[in-house]
């Protein structure tokens, strides 16, 4: 029997009497330039494992655009560390407002962001703020942290492993040619699932839109792999180039629309994956395309390459959060 198949039919005996929740409020505090520590818990004798389950946090704009951090277990470096408006599914810090879903949102006009991912640690969780690099003074912030020991975490059926762990993979702001393939996970090993995906997108135009999603549930599985979608705008639930305009939907989003120039647009949006969570069993990768383009038949997403382009995708600035189980 696997080791985390027995970890888990453990956590089924967790009694009320077991859980014990931590965390902290702070009011009125300051955010630096260097980084500083906001909470550290180390879990109490005899609680087997513990998970994080808010994050909350407003203050000065500056807030908004800081890095936070979670060191899980004694790490040195953090396995987690995000920015605020990407934390909660938007891009390019759009501050409209008020929206939210039971994970993610933005509850104020400056700032009101909060995150309730689950996030495992099997002995310690540090958490970390650090004012962004264009900031030298300290800004005023308000953060509460909160979690809960020996609480299991399930999506609809399926149980976490106890010795699951979150993880995020990121891009930030790389440049990709047309057509080019955006590695949104990588994970060579290891057996998980994918619970969530912000992307935000500065291009040309909208023709990014109809590139496809692909998830590799075997890392070594040959293209096309599992067919997410058969256009961007399809993985987001929407359809047409979003001719609805915008939404915030309990598992999906677009949140973020902005015609910088004639040439340059800003779009963003976010997929949940706890009703419909993508599982790996040897690795994963899950990849997006810059664009994309059509066989001769007229069929899309089936071509890695050549095909016929489908409208004229430009140059696109990317960045991305995608937030993976792995055990």
């Amino acid at each position: 029997m696997h080791v985390w198949l027995l970890l888990s039919i453990c956590v089924l005996t967790t009694t009320a009497q077991d859980l014990n929740t931590f965390g902290i409020g702070l009011s009125s505090q300051w955010l630096y330039p260097n980084e500083s520590e906001i909470f550290n818990h180390t879990l109490s004798s005899g609680s087997n494992f513990g998970v994080l389950t808010h994050f909350w946090t407003t203050g000065d704009p500056a807030i908004d655009q800081s890095t936070f951090s979670y060191y899980i277990d004694g790490e040195q470096v953090p396995s987690i560390q995000f920015v605020t408006y990407m934390l909660a599914g938007a891009g390019f810090n759009d501050q409209t407002a008020p929206w939210g879903t039971k994970w993610i949102g933005k509850g104020a006009q400056g700032g009101g962001w909060y995150n309730n991912f689950r996030v495992p640690f099997q002995k310690s969780i540090r958490v970390t703020g650090k004012l962004p690099s264009f900031v030298t003074d300290r800004k005023i912030i308000w953060v509460i942290v909160r979690g809960t020991e020996n609480l299991p975490t399930a999506f609809h059926g399926f149980q976490l492993p106890l010795n699951a762990r979150l993880t995020l993979h990121k891009i930030e702001n790389q440049t990709y040619d047309p057509l080019a393939w955006v590695r949104v996970a990588d994970i060579p090993t290891g057996r998980g699932l994918l619970l969530s995906h912000t992307l935000a997108v500065n291009s040309g135009n909208l023709n990014f839109l109809e590139g496809c999603y692909h998830a590799y549930t075997q890392y070594e599985q040959q293209f096309p792999g599992l067919i997410v979608s058969t256009g961007t705008e399809d993985y987001f639930d929407s359809a047409f180039y979003f001719n609805a305009g915008q939404f915030h939907f309990e598992v999906s989003g677009y949140s973020h629309f902005r015609q910088v120039s004639k040439d340059i647009l800003e779009w963003s949006a976010y997929r949940m994956h706890d009703l419909d969570p993508i599982f790996f069993t040897n690795g994963f990768r899950f990849e997006w395309r810059n664009g994309d383009v059509v066989d001769d038949r007229g069929f899309k997403c089936i071509v890695d390459q050549g095909g016929q382009v489908v409208g004229i995708p430009t140059k696109s600035i990317v960045s991305s959060y995608a937030w993976v189980y792995v055990w």
